[in-house]
């Protein structure tokens, strides 16, 4: 496959990726909005752990767990930002 077609491929990518990260904060920002009407925490650290170790069983192995730690806890640092 030339290299352009790759390019356009990886493009194409992240333009999905960027849709889905957007989908995805929709939903945080409604989750955040729901604990604050029960009165519960933001936070909670046990959930984050429960969700990356589902995410790390759930690779291929292509992406290292360190990386997909750092991905994820990213991710989840701007869900925290957005819920809160």
């Amino acid at each position: 496959m030339p290299l352009d077609d790759i390019r356009k491929q990886i493009d194409s990518i992240d333009t999905q990726l960027l849709d889905l990260l957007a989908q995805r904060a929709e939903c945080v920002h409604i989750v955040g909005d729901i604990k604050k009407e029960e009165g519960l925490q933001i936070y909670a650290p046990e959930r984050e752990e429960a969700l990356l170790r589902k995410l790390i069983e759930k690779s291929d192995g292509k992406l290292p767990e360190t990386s997909i730690r750092a991905i994820y806890r990213e991710i989840m640092s701007m869900a925290l930002a957005l819920e809160d």
